[in-house]
């Protein structure tokens, strides 16, 4: 993929450190390492931030720890030309600190690399933090660390709404008050931050994650269906992201696929992705036998082929029961899909005016509610109309460079001089 060249800074370089102690928690789930990261590796929340700020001028760089490097070491993300600075790091999840949440919070702060992530920030000349989920213990030693160097520390919110151990509990409102700002889409969100901190002055920004609206645009739908081999008159139902069962809902999809694919012959039902339930998911998928339904199982990061998918869908489904602010469903609203999907965290503000916004949503844990929804989404004046809606809606909120420029103006509003 050739690499982006961003714009002559008019804006500071921000230093986004991504959640885990070391990269390969996130990674080894979906089936790649740290080259797959650098190199294929583009989307979600991270890589959308990297792209929206670099629209405004500004020079994002990620942190992150490592179990595979045993040096301070800077690549060049492929897709974005961002930098990636990886530092050796330590799981700390492993043994007794596992069952005993404090220590494990402990040995997170501990086996922080936080010599070598003050290296790359004074080597790239960064006044600016900004750190994937607060409740989560490296946010604490970042806040730490920014409060002690002058710098200014900002998080996001990506669906990690809980503090973890007691120790965590003790120093969360001092990190937090060290903090210059939190970057949180979910309203309900925001609700529980003002009652569990109700006595801070947190600074809050409803910002969106990003997605790049010129690259997720849909191709013409007979020829992706030509291509993929899908039949011209077939209901395609598409589902892409982690395979997580509990979190994303797949055994209440499942569920709601065997109710709604009798009563319509043609449709079919796409699932792209792989994760942690890999394994279980291959097993519910052989215990309840469902028709009709195609699991590509792996975690795909060919772009232009999950948009051909996308490109060659009716509907978009998600059963999530726990997210942030999912970017898998904006992928597909921009391919122009109506969506139909529960109500979990951060997913009703994305169809904050319901149809009118392009989405169906139905509460969690209700099979009833997606079939209902699926029945309607039959009819194809409504898949139209919802589908024209949820495009519109990414373009006016979602896209990089609306977000680009909420970010750079909140970041630039809370900075250390």
């Amino acid at each position: 993929m050739e690499a982006i060249t961003p714009p002559l800074g008019r804006g500071p370089p921000v230093a986004i450190f991504p959640w885990g102690d070391v990269i390969e928690a996130f990674l080894e789930p979906l089936g790649l390492d740290l080259d797959a990261f650098v190199r294929d590796m583009t989307g979600g929340w991270l890589f959308g931030y990297v792209l929206a700020l670099q629209s405004q001028g500004w020079r994002p760089i990620i942190v992150c720890a490592s179990e595979t490097v045993d040096r301070l070491t800077r690549f060049e993300h492929a897709g974005t030309g961002a930098p990636v600075w990886v530092a050796p790091g330590r799981r700390s999840g492993q043994g007794l600190s596992r069952r005993i949440p404090s220590a494990q919070s402990f040995l997170q702060w501990l086996r922080s690399p936080w010599r070598d992530f003050i290296r790359v920030l004074d080597q790239e000349h960064c006044r600016i933090l900004l750190v994937q989920e607060y409740e989560y213990a490296r946010f604490d030693l970042l806040a730490l660390l920014a409060n002690r160097t002058g710098r200014s520390v900002y998080a996001t919110f990506q669906g990690g709404e809980i503090t973890l151990s007691t120790i965590e509990g003790l120093v969360r409102r001092r990190s937090l008050a060290h903090g210059r700002g939190l970057i949180v889409a979910s309203a309900s969100e925001r609700a529980r931050l003002a009652r569990a901190y109700r006595r801070l002055p947190l600074r809050i920004a409803d910002i969106p994650n990003p997605v790049d609206t010129d690259e997720w645009r849909a191709e013409p739908r007979l020829s992706a269906r030509t291509t993929l081999g899908l039949p011209a008159d077939a209901l395609v139902v598409i589902n892409h992201g982690r395979t997580d069962i509990k979190r994303k809902g797949l055994d209440v999809l499942v569920d709601s696929w065997k109710a709604f694919s009798p009563r319509h012959p043609l449709a079919q039902l796409v699932l792209i992705g792989s994760g942690q339930d890999h394994a279980a998911f291959a097993e519910l998928l052989a215990a309840r036998a469902p028709e009709r339904l195609t699991w590509i199982s792996d975690y795909v990061t060919d772009r232009p082929a999950v948009r051909r998918w996308l490109s060659a869908a009716d509907i978009y489904v998600t059963a999530s029961r726990t997210e942030g602010m999912p970017v898998a469903p904006l992928e597909a609203m921009a391919c122009g899909l109506p969506v139909v999907s529960t109500d979990a965290q951060g997913l009703p503000d994305i169809f904050a005016d319901g149809e009118e916004d392009g989405g169906i949503v139905v509460p969690r844990d209700h099979v009833d509610g997606i079939v209902q929804a699926l029945d309607r989404l039959a009819d194809p004046d409504l898949r139209l109309r919802l589908g024209r809606a949820a495009r519109i809606r990414v373009e006016e909120r979602f896209s990089t460079e609306a977000v680009g420029k909420a970010l750079a103006e909140f970041l630039s509003e809370g900075k250390v001089d």
